[in-house]
């Protein structure tokens, strides 16, 4: 129970970032009667493969948006968990192989190079891979300030991940938006002067 208490937020994020999959099982049927099979549920007469990939796709940017708005939030009001952030990370890693591996079972592995959007987001989910496996505290502690480095390459998996929305012509502009202003708030002269003042108000 302490342990739940201690780790509230990463609790918090991990139902947060399962509760859709509830969504994605309702898309498919298990069938047992020829040995074992997936069958995609038709919704409005079209099969729910589709939509399926669509539908992860847009939680894996959706929490790869959240990851980067953890430091901009600790810029603005001082709270910082570095759990929830790598609760965050572990959430979108997931939610990107789930939606490459829905991908290529729709469209094949070989569609995945026959477009620049479609390169952009294998790529990115290419640099997620050892993201996810190593954020835990066993990795931290073994590569020490490698793992700083590793991880800073998330920032060009997002760039790529924007870069594929936006060629989809999807709703990128609003995650661009929240992704511009929260590398805005990083600049170190706007950075220091918000904390000075937040910590003058105090």
């Amino acid at each position: 129970m302490k342990a739940i208490r201690r780790n509230y937020g990463w609790v918090i994020v991990t139902l947060l970032a399962s509760l859709p999959l509830i969504i994605v099982a309702n898309m498919v049927e298990m069938n047992f009667t020829n040995g074992f099979s997936i069958d995609f549920v038709e919704v409005d007469g079209v099969s729910s493969l589709g939509m399926l990939y669509h539908v992860t796709g847009e939680f894996a940017i959706r929490w790869m948006t959240a990851v980067l708005t953890c430091t901009p939030f600790f810029i603005l009001f001082g709270v910082n968990n570095l759990f929830v952030r790598q609760a965050m990370g572990i959430a979108t890693a997931v939610w990107s192989l789930l939606h490459f591996i829905i991908f290529i079972w729709a469209e094949g592995l070989a569609e995945t190079f026959t477009q620049v959007n479609y390169i952009a987001g294998f790529i990115a989910v290419l640099i997620l891979i050892p993201l996810l496996m190593t954020s835990n505290r066993k990795s931290m502690n073994w590569l020490k300030s490698t793992w700083k480095k590793l991880q800073s390459f998330a920032y060009l998996a997002v760039f790529l991940s924007l870069l594929h929305v936006a060629l989809l012509d999807k709703t990128w502009m609003i995650y661009a938006i929240v992704v511009g202003l929260g590398f805005l708030l990083r600049i170190p002269i706007i950075k220091n002067k918000i904390i000075a003042w937040r910590t003058k108000t105090r």
